[in-house]
């Protein structure tokens, strides 16, 4: 019984890759940013599923992710030339809204792939393959959260000196780090609020508009969001060093890979952040994704742990819906996860294998 569906399921895959090769199928894949490590994970699952789908698989993107109107026009050039389905993460979800009018006007279906296409009104996007990045925001403050030395320096904060909790986020357009930093300060204030009854009603959110909740009672811990004025490495290492003259900032949360590759430049190669005699030694760094840089901090310590995403599964599975979708099949959003990690477990076969250099 177990060789026949085993043979069963054997054929079943080859007949579903007879049949996209066959059709002759081609999907387009737009990342934010075409050299980002993130996405570069992204294509190669992209690419991967597309071999064993049988589909020819573009992919493109602007050389930053500030670099809205070139995004524009790859996903304008994209649709010209009619492919079978876009696979799309956009810089700017407003600013390619008229293109994915056209998309949806010719009959070609379009898959968010990490932040996606939030608020889309075009009808295009039929789906999603994403980290639920709200949750992920959260999951990186709990892990925080439950560090004793972490603890000891928000129970240490009062009126007269308020602890901070700083987070070094990319940017306040895209969905996926708005959903991040979302998580992170709500769930941040809660298990804040929960240490000590003296910090219940003491925290507030600020530092940008989107995230400004006052405290009920004069604050004795300060969660603070800053945004660069752009996304170029100049500008988050700026704004990451300008966060290290903070007094009494017991942690920073760097959110995404370009805002932590930013905040180990300033404190060189994270080297000041040494726990036994870096210049910051006492600081708590968390941060998100991978890279080669971010598992070195982890590695050594310098970090005491991120959270990653996966970026080969998003690639993959966008790829596999994006051929479904093509093909008229219903096509529902997937949450592709995300784990923590440390110097603990940076090595444990289930996580090295999510942590692209």
């Amino acid at each position: 019984m177990k060789l026949k569906m085993t043979a069963l399921l054997a054929f079943a895959a080859v007949a579903m890759f007879a049949t996209a090769a066959q059709a002759g199928q081609t999907i387009v894949i737009i990342s934010k940013s075409l050299q980002n490590q993130f996405y570069q994970a992204s294509f190669k699952g992209a690419e991967d599923a597309g071999r064993e789908l049988g589909v020819r698989i573009v992919v493109n993107g602007p050389d930053a992710e500030s670099n809205i109107p070139q995004q524009v026009e790859q996903v304008q050039a994209a649709i010209n030339q009619k492919p079978d389905a876009i696979v799309l993460a956009a810089c700017d979800p407003e600013a390619v809204q008229d293109a994915l009018v056209k998309a949806k006007t010719n009959g070609i279906p379009v898959i968010g792939f990490d932040s996606g296409v939030p608020g889309d009104t075009s009808g295009a996007v039929v789906a999603t393959a994403a980290t639920n990045n709200e949750n992920a925001g959260a999951f990186v403050a709990d892990n925080l959260a439950d560090y004793d030395v972490f603890q000891a320096k928000i129970k240490a904060g009062t009126e007269a000196a308020p602890a901070t909790v700083a987070v070094l986020a990319q940017d306040s357009t895209s969905g996926s780090i708005v959903q991040r930093t979302d998580g992170f300060v709500n769930q941040m204030k809660k298990r804040i609020e929960a240490m000590d009854p003296g910090l219940k009603g003491a925290v507030s959110i600020g530092g940008q508009t989107n995230w400004d909740v006052p405290s009920e009672k004069p604050a004795k811990v300060k969660i603070v969001v800053t945004v660069p004025p752009t996304t170029t490495p100049a500008d988050i290492q700026a704004v990451g060093s300008a966060m290290l003259m903070v007094p009494n900032t017991a942690a920073i949360f760097a959110a995404n890979q370009d805002a932590v590759n930013g905040f180990i430049s300033v404190t060189a190669d994270a080297t000041e952040l040494d726990r036994t005699k870096g210049r910051y030694k006492d600081l708590i760094v968390v941060g998100f994704d991978a890279g080669s840089n971010q598992k070195d901090a982890v590695r050594s310590g310098a970090f005491y742990g991120s959270v990653t995403q996966d970026p080969y599964r998003m690639g993959y599975e966008a790829i596999r819906m994006a051929v479904d979708a093509a093909n008229g099949k219903k096509v529902t959003d997937i949450d592709t996860g995300a784990k923590w990690y440390n110097s603990k477990n940076i090595d444990d076969p289930d996580i090295a294998v999510l942590l692209y250099d």
